[in-house]
């Protein structure tokens, strides 16, 4: 029986044999050349591209260290101040869409959770976090948009260290709030059209909780807010790789959200959203009442509570200027 089996396979093992000893012998002939093993210079490019990706002593390093860091953050707002009007707007329009998705995520997600909010108001808080605003962010981060909110740290300090002129911080936070304004109704609206959040009261129940603050809880949860975004945007500024960027913005987005604080450009979304499905809220309360008090918080939370302190220390704010 065996030798039935393996006698198609030993004409086959004849020639593998062969071979093997025909490349033997000739390995130690001239027909070959050089040994096969790789020179010194080739197993250092070897150990270094190695090292490179494991992260090893020849990598670079993935985040700057805090002086650059500051540095490459104000280039970053010379850079915004730069762009035109029109640039800035468009660029805004998709910011204003991609926090709106992350809304929309968020809503559809921890917002559908009124199991877990009543028997573990703390899990669904950060399931609410987690699951929304922190892809949003990264999809403005990565492809160049306009966030408002960013913009307030980022060309604020630019405007200070005197890159920036006013005209160039103004037409950069003007056009970028409109910008995201815009874009964050205009994904409402398909979000409301599309029906994918079915009866769930949630985007109603959000809606409504941020329009009944009052004016200084409203501010003040803005200034807290965005000083976790803009440290989000800060860190990611200074890393190197996608990786990197995701890291440094998860945890700070996931915790605003989770901690009930207010973002501007999401609440340009989340208000509209639950006023088209029923939520009984004014235009005044929604404009006046949310977004003026939350807008003024969250430019002192990123231009003040972010980057006053490591402009005083590594930057030049509030220095005389050398004549």
């Amino acid at each position: 029986l065996i030798v039935a089996i393996l006698s198609p396979i030993l004409p086959n093992m004849r020639f593998i044999s062969v071979l093997g000893l025909g490349l033997l012998a000739a390995q130690n002939s001239y027909a070959f050349g050089k040994p096969s093993f790789a020179p010194q210079s080739t197993l250092a490019a070897s150990t270094t591209s190695a090292l490179r990706m494991s992260g090893g002593q020849a990598a670079p390093a993935d985040l700057k260290p805090p002086p650059a860091l500051y540095e490459g953050a104000v280039a970053a707002g010379v850079a915004k101040g730069k762009g035109s009007w029109a640039k800035i707007f468009k660029l805004g329009l998709v910011s204003g869409a991609h926090i709106g998705f992350g809304s929309y995520l968020a809503i559809s997600v921890g917002g559908a959770c009124p199991g877990i909010a009543a028997a573990n108001p703390g899990l669904q808080k950060i399931i609410l976090g987690a699951f929304g605003l922190p892809f949003g962010l990264i999809m403005t981060l990565v492809t160049g948009g306009e966030l408002f909110t960013g913009n307030t740290a980022l060309v604020g300090a630019s405007f200070m260290e005197g890159k920036s002129t006013k005209g160039e911080l103004a037409k950069s936070w003007i056009a970028s709030y409109l910008g995201n304004f815009v874009g964050s109704l205009f994904l409402a609206y398909l979000a409301f059209a599309s029906g994918t959040l079915g009866a769930l009261p949630g985007s109603v129940n959000i809606a409504t909780m941020k329009a009944s603050l009052s004016f200084q809880q409203a501010f003040v949860r803005g200034i807290l807010c965005n000083w976790l975004v803009c440290m989000a945007v800060y860190m990611a500024s200074g890393c190197t790789s996608l990786v990197g960027k995701m890291t440094a913005v998860w945890f700070p987005i996931s915790a605003f959200v989770a901690l009930g604080l207010e973002h501007s450009v999401a609440n340009m979304f989340m208000i509209p959203l639950g006023m088209l499905r029923g939520a009984e809220i004014t235009l005044s309360q929604f404009l006046t009442g949310n977004l003026l008090p939350v807008t003024l918080g969250n430019i002192v939370g990123g231009m003040l509570c972010v980057m006053a302190p490591f402009g005083t220390t590594f930057g030049g704010w509030l220095k005389k200027k050398e004549e």
